[in-house]
């Protein structure tokens, strides 16, 4: 059984089709990045498999559940989402905000248990978070406070994990130690990880596979390299791009047209 499965997904927004009728079988322990030029509609498909937005016609389901039929509470314990801007309250420790992971599992009014603590330790451990667990969360840098938001998201303990651009505003460095990161879960946890990435270099080097998303259509689906090689991808941006092999690693160049010496 598929771990996510879209089918026949349109989201609207008034009049206007945001995601038009999208089929997608996402297997376990897959990472697949929804990639696209701007308003393709990949924020909008992210989120409505992260439940957090309605679909109009069309349905998400994970392991065999409609998300639309689960309360708030169940669906944070199939799917957790990591947004591309996340609010981040001054006057709690990091610690604190990622064991805010853990409610979907005791409630707001209820004491984490000892199970809880373990889970949060273990994410803190794993993330390398440890030595900030009791900083104020608005004292970290822009690498260690997405590290602290993927942490939250991973102490939900959710087999599909979705991400909307979660490199955004960091430098290169950083960019690669979270993917690293993240993959690191796939590889050892079995993870399901639906992403969203403008870098397509990055795009076709972490992903299994890359969907190509255009005017809320899919475009093309499939392995990352593939897609990366595809004439699709191109024309989808509208210019020319060339993939150069960089010891044995795609990486996608833009060529500008029409320069003037």
């Amino acid at each position: 059984m598929s771990t996510v499965e879209i089918q026949d997904l349109t989201v609207r927004a008034g009049s206007k089709v945001l995601v038009s009728g999208v089929s997608l079988d996402i297997e376990p322990g897959t990472w697949c990045t929804v990639v696209g030029p701007n308003g393709a509609g990949k924020t909008t498909l992210v989120e409505t498999v992260a439940g957090i937005r309605r679909a109009s016609s069309g349905s998400v389901s994970i392991s065999g559940q409609c998300l639309s039929t689960m309360s708030e509470r169940s669906r944070a314990r199939m799917v957790a989402l990591v947004p591309q801007h996340p609010e981040v309250p001054a006057g709690m420790t990091v610690k604190d905000y990622v064991s805010l992971g853990r409610t979907a599992y005791h409630g707001l009014l209820r004491a984490p248990s000892a199970r809880d603590r373990a889970v949060v330790d273990s994410v803190l451990e794993r993330l390398s978070l440890q030595e900030f667990a009791e900083r104020d969360v608005i004292t970290l840098s822009g690498g260690e406070r997405q590290r602290m938001v993927l942490g939250r998201a991973l102490a939900q303990s959710t087999m599909v994990i979705v991400l909307d651009e979660p490199i955004t505003g960091l430098d290169l460095r950083h960019q690669i130690e979270l993917l690293d990161l993240l993959k690191s879960e796939v590889a050892q946890c079995g993870l399901t990880v639906v992403a969203t990435l403008h870098d397509l270099t990055l795009a076709g080097q972490f992903a299994d596979r890359l969907v190509l998303l255009d005017r809320g259509e899919v475009i093309l689906d499939g392995p990352a390299r593939e897609v990366i090689r595809s004439a699709e991808l191109a024309h989808c941006y509208g210019m020319g791009l060339r993939v150069v092999d960089v010891d044995g690693s795609d990486v996608v160049v833009p060529v500008r047209s029409g320069l003037r010496h």
